[in-house]
């Protein structure tokens, strides 16, 4: 399957069904523009609806959003929204998410990327029969790209719906207005993209780089697992969240099985880490079990732990996090089946020592030159070697149990208030182009302070 078709898949297989709608005239800092479609939803004999899905790829850039649409009418798309979200059952939930999923469909997808062409970022031509690509915009060095999709499985579920009995509609008559609305729906979003305000897009998606990924849970047997059992005997670790109602999982299956015994020789491996939106026990577990063994899975799977923080963000399936033997993560996670970056990307850790062994970096990390001010509040300072300031490095700023981003200014500076002073644990996430990336771990002193630190270039 083509890497786009992947990306556009994986977004729309979301954890509590499709996202709710977006507000009106919302600023989408990584698309670059504000947008709202209220005029278009008017236009509809049912819903659509705007799906943020975020940063896709960092370097190069790649941002995306979903245009969503509902065979189904928008006070409806709201009624399911408000019972899943209070919804206390996961198997009522799981129904219900069911019914937006196969009663939605991405009827079309906005890009911005500043890669050369369109193929740099994965997608390759000719694009499927029913794609259409418009570029609609350009700013600098970015392009913006409109993508209009079928709306073939949306017609097949509405048949499967209506023969399941799941929901009171008249599939023919539905099927008519998907037609009728996704055909205006197209015609009216290149005349509202091609006249919206565009500007450089901000990535502050940081993909929790340097975090730790932490959690307790059980094997598809029950037993219990915790992250430390399964990260510790690894340089590095692949986690790979997977669903068995996921097509794109299932079909980069046997080449994980392959790439796990590869990653076995080089001191690493494969957690596979199952979402079901439903209890994986008895039957559930069953079927995941036949799932492996059909495709030959030889790597260790557990159950998605509850409400953990890092894994809750995840909205497309599936995802894959590279942490190291302490857990913390090295690298901006993938999204999408993409088997053909995955070993490059843990050879590429591999090859940096202060990347894939997080311990070792923070013990060999340069000290920064650290001293007390007056002005209420942390200061971190980044500087060039020749002591220019710095302007968009990401800077970590944490305690023992929060951590917040900040990027630096034109002066090179990224402050954070807080009242509470006491030392805090300092990274550089990311660095601007042209400089070498920084994995020094650095320490506030206990009391308001600068932390000056220098990039070296690349």
């Amino acid at each position: 399957m083509k890497r786009l078709l992947a990306m556009l898949l994986a977004a729309l297989m979301l954890l509590s069904g499709l996202s709710a709608l977006a507000e009106d005239g919302t600023f989408y800092e990584e698309m670059g523009f504000a947008l709202d479609i209220d005029d278009i939803q008017a236009k509809t004999q049912n819903c659509v609806a705007l799906q943020r899905t975020g940063v896709v790829l960092h370097e190069p850039f790649a941002a995306m959003m979903i245009l969503v649409y509902y065979a189904l009418p928008e006070a409806t798309v709201k009624d399911i929204e408000a019972e899943i979200a209070k919804a206390t059952d996961d198997a009522e939930r799981a129904v219900m998410s069911h019914t937006l999923q196969v009663m939605g469909a991405g009827v079309g997808a906005i890009i911005v990327t500043n890669a050369e062409s369109l193929a740099d970022i994965g997608i390759t031509w000719p694009l499927p029969e029913g794609y259409g690509v418009t570029e609609f915009g350009a700013a600098g060095d970015y392009r913006w790209y409109y993508i209009s999709e079928p709306v073939d499985d949306l017609l097949d579920s509405i048949d499967e719906t209506a023969e399941a009995g799941n929901l009171e509609i008249d599939p023919e008559a539905t099927k008519q207005a998907a037609l009728a609305d996704t055909e205006m729906i197209g015609a009216e979003m290149l005349k509202k993209l091609e006249t919206v305000g565009l500007t450089e897009p901000v990535d502050n998606d940081t993909g929790h780089m340097g975090e730790v990924l932490s959690f307790k849970t059980t094997d598809l047997d029950g037993n219990p697992v915790s992250s430390e059992d399964l990260f510790r005997n690894n340089k590095i670790t692949m986690v790979n969240l997977w669903g068995t109602w996921c097509i794109n999982c299932m079909n980069e299956m046997a080449d994980l099985a392959a790439l796990h015994t590869r990653l076995q020789e080089k001191g690493c491996g494969i957690v596979g880490v199952e979402y079901e939106g439903e209890p994986i026990e008895g039957e559930m577990a069953d079927e995941a079990r036949r799932v492996m063994a059909q495709y030959g899975t030889n790597y260790p799977n557990v159950v998605i732990p509850e409400d953990n923080p890092i894994f809750n963000e995840v909205t497309g399936y599936p995802t894959s996090f590279f942490v190291d033997s302490a857990g913390r993560i090295l690298t901006y996670p993938i999204a999408g089946a993409a088997v053909e970056l995955y070993e490059p990307t843990i050879d590429k850790l591999l090859a940096g020592e202060a990347v894939s062994d997080a311990g070792e970096a923070a013990e060999a990390a340069p000290e920064a030159d650290v001293a007390a001010n007056d002005s209420g509040a942390y200061r971190v300072i980044v500087r060039d070697e020749d002591g220019n300031p710095v302007k968009g490095a990401v800077v970590q700023f944490c305690d023992d149990t929060t951590c917040s981003l900040q990027k630096t200014k034109a002066d090179g500076v990224a402050t954070f208030a807080t009242e509470e002073q006491k030392v805090y644990e300092v990274h550089v996430l990311k660095v601007p182009e042209g400089y070498a990336a920084d994995e020094g771990v650095y320490k506030t002193l206990d009391t308001f302070s600068d932390v000056n630190i220098t990039l070296k270039k690349a």
